[in-house]
């Protein structure tokens, strides 16, 4: 189910910053007095990148965390069918089919386990690669921007 939720919150997330592309382009064609010169587009596009790749670090912070804690504290999802009930009446027959169904029951209980397991952790690598992904692309662009401020900076002294 996380990575449904992974998924939901990516493509929110998209969305979310395509309206505000949408936005910040229609905020520039309808700017009449000044020409938009490249080094606003660069500029723009600096700053979307750092806000898209921050967003990215902050969501897989998030799922990070939710992920490791799934790992520590494993919830049981698992829910037993209802099993043949012991009773003293039952004949040899009965008793074998009861025992071979407690084994199964119990081996399907540890297969889950071990799933669902195994399920977090991919999770919480998904969700650190992304981190690692975003985070040298948010402090690439942001050094860009404060080099680019610093430099226009001296420019207007």
């Amino acid at each position: 189910m996380k990575w449904l939720d992974m998924e939901v919150v990516l493509i929110i997330g998209s969305l979310v910053l395509f309206i505000i592309f949408v936005i910040g382009l229609f905020a520039l064609i309808s700017i009449k007095e000044e020409a938009l010169t490249m080094s606003k587009l660069r500029n723009i596009y600096l700053y979307l990148v750092s806000f898209v790749s921050l967003m990215m670090i902050l969501i897989g912070l998030i799922f990070t965390v939710q992920n490791i804690t799934d790992v520590l504290f494993p919830t049981n999802y698992y829910y037993e069918a209802y099993p043949i009930q012991k009773t003293p009446s039952m004949t040899e027959e009965e008793f074998k089919r009861y025992e071979e169904e407690q084994k199964i029951n119990e081996y399907n209980q540890k297969m889950n386990y071990n799933n669902q397991l195994i399920n977090s952790k991919k999770n919480v690598a998904k969700s650190i690669a992304v981190v690692i992904v975003a985070l040298p692309t948010f402090a690439y662009h942001w050094r860009k921007i404060e080099k680019e401020k610093k430099e226009q900076a001296l420019k207007e002294e």
